[in-house]
Formats: C-alpha cells, structure tokens, sequence
C-alpha cells in the first residue's frame, strides 16, 4: 500500500493502549511519539469520533500518521487508510497555496476594482456570501459570473467577515490525494459525516439541510474550493509540511520559498479588529493565523479549520505540521478548541519543545 516495508522500518513499533484493537487503530508513530496514538485512541473510547485520521510532520519526516474507527454509524466498515474525508473549510487553507491570479482580473466592476488578492484571502473583499440557492455554488460558472456582478457589502479592504464559500479558483498539483471536484470512481472511499444523536435531536430541521447537503455525492463532485476539499490528514499535513520546508527525506522539495510563505501569512487584519460576529479571527492571505490560539508552537503558526472540527496548520518556528480530519461533526468545533485535537496538541508541543 502507501508505505513501503523500507519506511516501515524507521519506526520502532507502537505499543497499542488496551482499548485499541476494539476501534481498529492503524498506522504508524515514530519514536517518542508512540503516546499520541493513545491520545488518539482516546476519543474512541470517550465516543468522541467514529472516525478519524490525524498525521504529524516534524523536521520533515512523517512521524505520526493513524486512522482507525468506524466509516459510518452503522460500524459495519472500517475508517482505514484508504478512506477520505470532505474537511469543510480546511480546504482554504490548501487553496491558499495555489490560488489563481486571474481573480483579481476578473474583479474589475461595481465597486471591485480596487479589490486586492490580501482583500480576497483575508476576507476583506465585501462578499461574504451572496444569498443565492445552495444549489447554485454546484455550477462553477455560474458563481463566477455572480460574483464578477455582485457590488461588495462594504468597501474592499475596510472590514472583514468570513467568507464561507466564495473563494476563486485552485490549482493544486503537490502529488499529494486532495480533491475539489471528486472524480465519480472515488466516491466509495468517502465517509460521509454524522452528527452526534444527541446534538442532532435538538437541531432545527432547516440547519441541517446545509449538513445533509454536504454528505450528497453532487456536492462532492462539483469544485467548490472553499469548502468542500475531499483528503486525508497525511495529505493536509504533507502540504503544510512542503511550505515550511523539505519532506519524507528531502524527496519532496519545499514548494513555496520562505519570502512569499512569509508575505502570504502575514497579518492583514488590523490589530484588535472583531470580524462582523464579534470574533477575533485574524488572516492573513488565505491563512488564519494561530499565534494567539497555539501559543506553545508560535510564533507564525498558520493554517485554517473546517466546520465539524477537521484542522490542518503549520508551525514553522517548530518546524511542525499537523492534520486531523473526521466524520463525526462537532457542531461546536471552533478549530484548535475542539476537545479531540487539545489534549494531542499539548502533547505534540511538550515532545517537541523538549528536544529542543
């Protein structure tokens, strides 16, 4: 499959916690970072996930790289290495580093004209969301074509709110398994995602019309580059992994060179400025920025999170990148606060910053 026997035989084999047959955990973790698999294990046991994946580059190399659980609720499949996962807004973060430069000619009327690509990707571009029927973000021109007549809320640059499904354009050739637009013959290996019981109970039946729209194969096919990226978390930490340096060896040469990483994550919010919720939620070109959320790997961490808890960031300082996706949405996921990804993060920072 995906790791030759040669790369299986860097790592010193993980001791599985008790529990960890029982949920099917797989993969591997490299010396000193066999406890994150018993992290990981954990929100098995505590019923936090039905399925997952979550990967850790470090210094270059994969050192962390599991999946385990269940594909569905019924637990008749399991979550195993060649599944995939939709990561909602995570997918920014990718698009960010390959995003077009025909954008910004195509913004040229109604108030546009002055529109930056910082604008864009930070979201200060006044077009958060242009009201139209979901069914409309399927049909790729048909979204240019509103966006290109659609006058801003507010002048471009002056604020910002987020902006959830109206980004431009991506072109990602990294060698790694990311899809916006899923070719029809992958569609088995997606998990689609599941709501706790519980929570799903107490949610009004218009919220999750948007949810179950998510899960539908049309939604999966078409090439909605703000939301709806189709990966695993080796893919998502890889990527983040090549822009902040060489991978797996120096067989994967960084992509993007120090200069624009650090112009592309530069801050382009202004200090102490709440988005249109009250949020503080600074960005820089496509990326958030983590420093005040990820103190222990700062400074410069960068990355982005989707709806439902998946997350991918790097940590440049630590030469550090991490992914998790999941099928289980958390519908009170902020990102790095999700109680899944927590305990594992001050873990990755303590094994981290000791060695260092």
């Amino acid at each position: 499959m995906y790791f030759s026997s040669l790369i299986w035989s860097l790592f010193i084999p993980a001791v599985f916690c008790s529990h960890c047959s029982d949920f099917n955990i797989r993969g591997i973790t490299a010396h000193r970072w066999e406890v994150i698999r018993d992290i990981f294990c954990d929100n098995f046991i505590q019923e936090r996930d039905v399925g997952a994946s979550v990967a850790i580059y470090h210094q270059g190399e994969l050192v962390v790289d599991l999946w385990g659980g269940w594909f569905d609720r019924s637990r008749n499949k399991f979550y195993d290495d060649d599944t995939l996962q939709l990561v909602f807004s995570t997918t920014k973060g990718l698009v960010a580093a390959a995003v077009a430069l025909y954008v910004q000619q195509e913004y040229g009327q109604n108030g546009k004209e002055n529109t930056t690509m910082a604008d864009i990707l930070s979201h200060r571009a006044g077009l958060p969301d242009d009201g139209s029927p979901i069914e409309q973000y399927l049909n790729w021109a048909a979204m240019i074509h509103t966006l290109e007549q659609q006058a801003p809320l507010w002048p471009p640059g002056t604020a910002h709110r987020y902006h959830p499904f109206t980004y431009d354009e991506i072109a990602n050739k990294l060698g790694i398994e990311f899809y916006v637009g899923l070719p029809s013959n992958q569609q088995h290996r997606v998990s689609s995602h599941v709501l706790d019981l519980n929570v799903q109970m107490t949610l009004d039946e218009l919220i999750l019309i948007p949810f179950h729209f998510f899960n539908e194969h049309r939604a999966h096919r078409a090439e909605m580059p703000a939301v709806n990226g189709i990966a695993n978390a080796r893919s998502i930490a890889r990527l983040y992994a090549s822009l902040i340096g060489d991978t797996n060896d120096r067989k994967y040469k960084r992509l993007i060179e120090k200069k624009f990483m650090d112009q592309a994550t530069k801050s382009n919010t202004p200090q102490h400025e709440l988005d249109y919720h009250e949020l503080a939620t600074p960005f820089g070109m496509g990326f958030m920025l983590y420093d005040k959320f990820l103190t222990s790997l700062a400074p410069g961490t960068f990355g982005h999170y989707g709806s439902g808890g998946s997350i991918g960031f790097a940590a440049p300082s630590k030469n550090l990148s991490f992914a998790y996706v999941m099928n289980e949405f958390n519908a009170e996921s902020t990102g790095v606060t999700d109680p899944r990804i927590e305990t594992i993060l001050e873990k990755v920072a303590k094994i981290i910053n000791d060695s260092d």
